[in-house]
């Protein structure tokens, strides 16, 4: 496989092509392409999902009142465009909301990110030169599959919105990650090191180590666990420190002055309340949906329903929207011990 600054040279351009030909050009990718990319219940190859791509079976529908409503290109472009490192992203969501027609889904969305929105204490400069291949691979994908954003009732929150939609979404997985690292959400670990002291970041659950490799290219000390028990087809890092995160915690003085980073909360069992309970500092930073679709909801909660329930000595400070996959409801939560 090629190395990260290879993958970042190959990258360039490729989006402009299909995405089975953007994804392996990026990735220097042997062809005939037989990789089954497996997530949950997908299992495809990216020629199967790329007829399934060119069939437009995928384009996401939003609909009021059973009828089907359309959605604009320009729509989605303003959507992607609020996680752009060269906008603001607070004037870029007011933008958002202001241009969007009455009772329109972009209106929907509009005022649903809006009003979700906990905007850090420090202002986020924007950058012109940070360069991010998730990034534009999302924005194209959400062109494909005509998808701009969340929706705030319960049926978005259904499973099977993702699983229909998104056979692209385990391509994704494989070579970047569950989540893309906007310049805002890096920004803010940024920012929350800074102004805490800290000495960097633990980035716990790592996976194939996007998160981290993103938050190097900002110059933080990053030290990535995990127990590499998952696949992947991309590693972004070498020096993962393969170890069950209770476990590196309690070698590691709790994980001393650094902030805990946990990309997609493990869910499974107790495993999330025990490094939390391991971990001796204040700062906890979350990325994941936002809904009760399990992807990092606690079966019957939210995220935030099970901080409040399970984690009362800690106070939820920031969140802000993350670059979503039709069907999920991504943000990044920044929690502080009180």
């Amino acid at each position: 496989m090629p190395s990260p600054d290879e993958i970042f040279s190959n990258w360039k351009g490729a989006v402009d092509n299909d995405f089975s030909a953007a994804i392996s050009k990026t990735f220097d990718l042997d062809s005939p392409n037989v990789y089954v990319y497996r997530a949950e219940s997908f299992a495809m190859t990216l020629s199967q999902i790329q007829r399934l791509i060119d069939s437009g079976d995928l384009k996401y529908k939003y609909q009021s009142h059973g009828k089907e409503l359309d959605v604009t290109p320009a729509d989605i472009n303003a959507y992607t465009a609020i996680f752009s490192p060269s906008t603001d992203t607070s004037k870029a969501l007011t933008s958002f909301v202001a241009n969007a027609k009455k009772l329109s889904p972009r209106e929907t969305v509009a005022q649903y990110l809006q009003s979700r929105r906990i905007a850090p204490p420090f202002k986020i400069p924007r950058s012109k030169t940070h360069v991010n291949p998730y990034y534009d691979f999302w924005t194209y994908s959400c062109q494909l599959i005509t998808f701009l954003g969340p929706l705030p009732d319960a049926s978005y929150a259904d499973p099977l919105n993702a699983k229909r939609t998104h056979p692209m979404l385990p391509v994704f997985y494989h070579h970047f990650g569950c989540v893309v690292p906007t310049y805002e959400a890096l920004s803010i670990i940024s920012e929350l090191a800074a102004e805490s002291g800290a000495e960097g970041v633990i980035d716990m659950a790592s996976g194939n180590g996007y998160w981290t490799y993103m938050l190097r290219r900002m110059k933080l000390d990053i030290i990535a666990v995990d127990n590499i028990a998952s696949e992947y087809r991309t590693m972004w890092i070498s020096d993962t420190v393969k170890s069950d995160g209770v476990e590196y915690l309690k070698r590691h003085d709790g994980g001393g002055r650094r902030i805990l980073l946990m990309v997609y909360m493990v869910t499974a069992g107790t495993f999330t309340k025990r490094v939390i309970q391991a971990y001796h500092g204040d700062t906890i930073v979350v990325v994941g949906t936002q809904n009760e679709n399990r992807y990092t909801g606690f079966r019957d909660s939210t995220v935030e329903e099970w901080f409040e329930k399970e984690m009362t000595a800690w106070q939820l400070v920031c969140r802000i929207a993350m670059p979503s996959f039709a069907g999920k409801d991504e943000g990044l939560f920044v929690w502080k011990r009180t």
